[in-house]
């Protein structure tokens, strides 16, 4: 079972090797040492001018595309890194489509069979065959319970699990290899980036995660009579199929051509102050909320679908998000800056005049502009993308929620263009920081914070006494950290082989010489010199050489 899964590892190693190299990228697998891996003719193909004529950005989208499921999904979550990435690859990666051809009628039918039990037509009065909607993970169908309910059953793709599973591993392997070779790889942290997009593709491939997501965002809306949430059929749900009860309405690009009539300005309204109470009130928020994921289901109501990312802040959190909200909204640069500092791990050597500055440079262009034409995800992103510059880490929640907002923002100037978030987003700060005044509130953090001291204070003796006795008993260990072993060890291995290989070839030679003399001098009248002994020889010391040749070869190490 094991050797099975390597060898699928390998295959797949193969076809992101030649993936890359075919579009240009064939000098990172040179400097990774993975350009062995690949067979003589792409070796060669890979040497092709043809893909310079591409940019960079394309070119990476075109590897994403090529790759699948797992690599999309990559490629969105980066395109939503405004703060890290340069534009040119941002651009790119925001034409990436979720939008894949839907898999056969039968694998849903057989994964909802399997999962519920029992027949498709137990369960439904009509399922549609053709999905309404297809993507990497997924695709949904419209169906019609035996009581009338109509319902959107999401299908998850067959094997997309283990799929993703086997992605996953090799995109941690390259992360690090990469990041060991490239100074671009660990400025872009590219490790991290990684590590964010396991925990978010996770749980999107799990429908029990975003049935509980919904179920938690159904509760938290409950004040917002205009805003929709489905109700989640649990009966009718696993962890590879999440039925709900069917949203009916338009969406965004659908408003201009419906004969409907729909309150824009009140919708606009409506879908901002549902947002920031997901932020900051409830910090549970939806990630995604993109023009798909909102349906307008009548003339001043909404409904957001689609709970498989959210995003979450502690109350902490969204203390410090509205101090840089309202550090910004005064236009008081070291309060941004200082803001900044309580969302991010700091570098230790940071040029904290130099960091206001340029973070009051940001803020100039904003000074004199109403707020209903200040863009609050633009701004946001600006400053983290200085922040950035100075390596200094925003936590990921806060860039998840730049670029929520960010989205958001998009949907709400095609409804309302004069409405703005700053404005709609006072009231909350206002109470916020009536909340952080009330002095019940005070005194709880105080309590908190001296629990907590008194728990390090009486952790101190314990400690002290453990590594006292450590150092007396000898058992304190040194770690070593050898930089680039790995690759050092893949060109030690490459050039023990190439070695090898000159021995084999030098010992062929000498072996065909001895035959050749021995057949020349020997006795004539003897009868093995009568035999085609050059031959026979010959056949079988070419075999066993070209054997030899295909084992270094396939060692992938020459």
């Amino acid at each position: 079972m094991a050797l099975t899964r390597g060898l699928k590892h390998a295959n797949r190693y193969r076809k992101i090797a030649a993936t890359l190299a075919r579009h240009g990228f064939g000098y990172i697998l040179q400097e990774v040492g993975l350009f062995h891996i690949l067979s003589l003719p792409k070796r060669l193909a890979a040497d092709s001018k043809d893909v310079n004529t591409h940019s960079i950005g394309k070119r990476v989208r075109l590897v994403v595309e090529e790759l699948g499921p797992t690599f999309i999904k990559l490629g969105q979550l980066i395109s939503t890194r405004k703060d890290i990435f340069p534009p040119s690859i941002i651009e790119e990666l925001e034409k990436l489509q979720d939008e894949v051809p839907p898999f056969p009628f039968e694998y849903s039918k057989q994964i909802i069979e399997n999962d519920l039990s029992c027949s498709l037509n137990d369960v439904f009065s009509h399922f549609c065959e053709e999905p309404l909607a297809a993507a990497s993970i997924g695709q949904v169908h419209y169906a019609v319970l035996h009581d009338g309910r109509e319902a959107a059953v999401k299908v998850s793709r067959p094997n997309i699990k283990e799929i993703m599973e086997k992605d996953i591993d090799i995109l941690r392997d390259l992360a690090k290899l990469f990041t060991q070779r490239f100074h671009w790889a660990r400025y872009y942290r590219l490790q991290d980036i990684i590590e964010e997009y396991v925990d978010a593709i996770r749980d999107e491939v799990d429908y029990y995660v975003e049935a509980r997501n919904t179920e938690k965002m159904k509760n938290n809306m409950a004040g917002f009579s205009k805003i929709e949430i489905p109700d989640v059929l649990e009966d009718y749900s696993s962890r590879r199929i999440l039925t709900m009860s069917f949203s009916r309405g338009v969406k965004l690009s659908e408003l201009r051509d419906t004969k409907k009539d729909f309150n824009k300005k009140g919708l606009a309204r409506t879908l901002t102050d549902s947002f920031l109470h997901q932020v900051l009130v409830n910090g549970f928020f939806h990630s995604d909320p993109h023009p798909g994921n909102i349906i307008f289901t009548g003339y001043d109501t909404a409904a957001f679908i689609d709970f498989g990312q959210i995003g979450r802040l502690n109350k902490a959190m969204r203390k410090q998000f509205i101090n840089y909200i309202i550090a910004m909204t005064k236009k008081q640069p070291d309060l941004v800056a200082s803001a900044i500092y309580d969302m991010a791990d700091i570098p230790n050597a940071i040029d904290d005049d130099q960091f206001a500055e340029d973070v009051e440079y940001l803020l100039f262009k904003y000074y004199d502009r109403p707020f209903n034409e200040v863009r609050i995800g633009e701004a946001i992103n600006d400053i983290f993308s200085t922040a950035h510059r100075y390596e200094i880490q925003i936590y990921k929640e806060y860039t998840m929620l730049a670029k929520a907002i960010i989205t958001l923002e998009s949907v709400v100037e095609h409804l309302d263009p004069e409405l703005s978030i700053v404005e709609v987003a006072e009231p909350y700060g206002r109470m916020l920081a009536k909340e952080r005044l009330n002095p019940k509130t005070k005194v709880s953090e105080w309590l908190k914070e001296g629990q907590k001291q008194k728990e390090y204070l009486l952790d101190i003796p314990r400690e002290l006494r453990a590594a006292l006795e450590k150092l007396n008993n000898s058992h304190v260990g040194v770690e070593m950290k050898i930089p680039k072993i790995n690759i050092f060890l893949n060109k030690l291995d490459r050039i023990s082989n190439r070695l090898s290989f000159s021995i084999i070839l030098l010992a062929f030679s000498i072996i065909m010489v001895g035959l050749i003399i021995g057949s020349t001098f020997g006795d004539s009248s003897s009868p093995l010199v009568r035999l085609p002994v050059i031959e026979i020889s010959f056949i079988a010391t070419f075999l066993m050489f070209l054997w030899l040749l295909y084992a270094i070869f396939k060692s992938g190490r020459f």
